[in-house]
């Protein structure tokens, strides 16, 4: 765990403390039943099947199908062998996919105690005996709980080993929390179904194609917003979220301002080192964006090599200092071409404020523009605010009226 932040080292450590100590207990209190080999054997097969079939989310996450049958599992059998079956899947997991130890072994953590904790509420209610309502309101319980704490123990890890908050890291987000309550009802629905008639139990297999298509749905989304070399926000999704920030500016009076910024000399790099390298110097100066920006500002690729902030909520003076940040934090870019030449880069950034410097988002970013035409013509790598100066005086060192690379 040398890789970790104290807090999550300290975090993780206890997550897995806390699960081998109940997971003991659990063990002991209920062992492995030879009655229950059948069933458990089906479930760990599917569990390990839906295992590999991962689907990456956009916000820190991945999705499995695995929930339905360790949910089911909770129910039906003993926490001994839930508990071996857990730890069976994300070994066989193992052998295909080397992930550091320590995720591996808090993901079976979480799943321990969330199948554990749904265990004992169906179980201690005798829901296994129960029929009808009330088995279906007690298995209820049990799964919500299952899904609530599995979420609270990702957002707590995502959070002090990424310093990602739980707000942002779209555990809590509906589209995640619905994803998991709708497999975690399946799950659901088959261990009723096996208490009840085992026979009907293959009729949840069938939801299981259209749940695991429906989870590329996020992924799909998230594409169809980002620009594919960068990972920034393309200027269609940028466009959205401006205007309905500008909206919001206007209703409630609130300050709302724009960067533009554009890579110095990339013309030079890309004429005297390709392309690729070019494509990297765009990468790096990207992720440099990305990391001198506050949490909630949304960068985009503009262009080529221009890049687009929207910043709400900062006033002209807040927006140049995150704007000087920027330039600092590409100025200290140091790229390494397959040549071994050393590389740096520079950005020209222009500020415009709304309402000063334009009422809609398309005349806020024509006066950030203008704003690095003069940056541009003063020389490269620095900041200017709309109207600071003429702009105008400074327009014949561009070339045919474009802008100076």
């Amino acid at each position: 765990m040398g890789q970790l932040p104290q807090p999550a080292k300290i975090y993780v450590g206890s997550v897995l403390a806390l699960a081998g100590a109940l997971g003991i207990v659990g063990a002991m209190v209920s062992p492995v039943r030879l009655s229950q080999a059948p069933i458990a054997l089906v479930l760990m097969l599917g569990a390990t099947v839906a295992q590999q079939l991962k689907v990456k989310s956009p916000k820190h996450q991945s999705y499995y199908t695995t929930t339905i049958f360790f949910v089911a599992a909770a129910l039906l059998l003993s926490p001994a062998c839930v508990i071996a079956i857990v730890i069976a899947v994300h070994a066989i997991e193992a052998l295909r996919v080397r992930y550091p130890w320590y995720i591996q072994a808090f993901n079976v953590a979480n799943f321990m105690l969330c199948s554990m904790l749904a265990g004992t509420i169906f179980n201690s209610s005798g829901g296994r005996f129960l029929a009808g309502p009330s088995a279906a309101v007690y298995a209820l319980a049990a799964g919500v709980a299952f899904v609530l704490l599995n979420h609270l123990l990702t957002a707590l890890v995502i959070m002090w080993a990424r310093g990602v908050r739980p707000t942002r890291s779209g555990t809590f987000d509906w589209d995640n929390l619905g994803t998991d309550f709708a497999l975690m009802s399946v799950g659901l629905l088959g261990a009723l179904l096996w208490l009840t008639d085992a026979w009907l139990v293959p009729l949840c297999l069938c939801p299981l194609f259209l749940i695991y298509r429906s989870l590329m749905v996020p992924n799909l989304r998230e594409e169809a917003r980002t620009d594919p070399k960068t990972s920034l926000a393309n200027m269609k999704h940028w466009s959205a979220v401006a205007q309905v920030e500008v909206e919001r500016a206007r209703r409630f009076q609130r300050p709302l301002s724009v960067l533009l910024a554009d890579l110095d000399l990339l013309r030079d790099v890309n004429n005297h080192h390709g392309h690729l390298v070019g494509d990297q110097m765009i990468g790096r100066v990207s992720e440099a964006i990305r990391q001198a920006l506050r949490e909630y500002d949304l960068p985009a690729r503009f262009g080529g090599d221009e890049f687009a902030v929207l910043m709400p909520e900062a006033t002209l003076a807040e927006a140049k200092a995150v704007a000087e940040r920027i330039r600092r934090a590409v100025a200290s870019i140091d790229l390494k071409t397959p040549e071994g030449t050393q590389l740096t880069a520079t950005v020209s950034i222009g500020v415009a404020l709304f309402p000063a410097h334009g009422r809609t988002p398309s005349e806020m970013l024509a006066a950030a523009d203008r704003a690095v035409y003069q940056a541009k013509a003063l020389g490269r790598n620095r900041v200017c605010a709309f109207g600071s100066t003429q702009v105008e005086n400074t327009r014949p060192l561009s070339v045919a009226g474009r802008r100076p690379a």
